[in-house]
């Protein structure tokens, strides 16, 4: 997905400001954890479309919002 890495950075932002766990983000979306630590924590691989559309999802925000500078 293009801007991944500006999409990671706000989805950790928010997770932040709003307190989140990666495991909530997790359980919430129905993304596997160990492929949400790999796209977006450890960012060993590209973020998905599918994963940056769920945690925009489950934290409140829409997608063009994740991957705005």
């Amino acid at each position: 997905m293009g801007n991944s890495e500006t999409a990671v950075s706000n989805i950790t932002r928010l997770m932040e400001q709003q307190e989140r766990t990666w495991l909530w983000l997790s359980r919430t979306t129905g993304i596997p954890y160990k492929r949400i630590l790999a796209e977006v924590k450890n960012k060993t691989t590209p973020m998905k479309l599918d994963t940056a559309l769920a945690a925009a999802e489950a934290l409140g925000a829409e997608l063009p919002t994740l991957v705005a500078a």
